[in-house]
């Protein structure tokens, strides 16, 4: 899907080869689409947008995931946690409505 963003976020607490592979993960499966990463230290992963350090919390989490959302110049966007892995089916969902 074309007209979709990646939203990323991450509180930057996960080992470091354990991101690295999630962030491969990512890039190999959702077929090139644009990420925004919105991380609580600076990474090199997508467009980034460093929040600084920050409780964790839900309500961080949320806070974050707007972030991105307000960022993003695309249509459509799919959130995308720190430490799940996600098959290609994933990223090729189209919304049956554009409400």
């Amino acid at each position: 899907m074309k007209n979709t963003t990646i939203i990323y976020y991450t509180a930057n607490r996960e080992n470091p080869m354990f991101a690295e592979r999630i962030w491969d993960n990512i890039l190999r499966s959702s077929g090139g689409l644009p990420i925004i990463s919105v991380s609580h230290t600076p990474i090199n992963f997508g467009t980034n947008i460093c929040v600084g350090e920050q409780p964790l919390a839900y309500s961080n989490v949320l806070r974050q995931t707007l972030i991105g959302l307000q960022h993003a110049k695309t249509e459509f966007c799919i959130a995308a946690e720190d430490d799940c892995l996600y098959p290609p089916e994933y990223f090729q969902f189209t919304p049956p409505a554009h409400d």
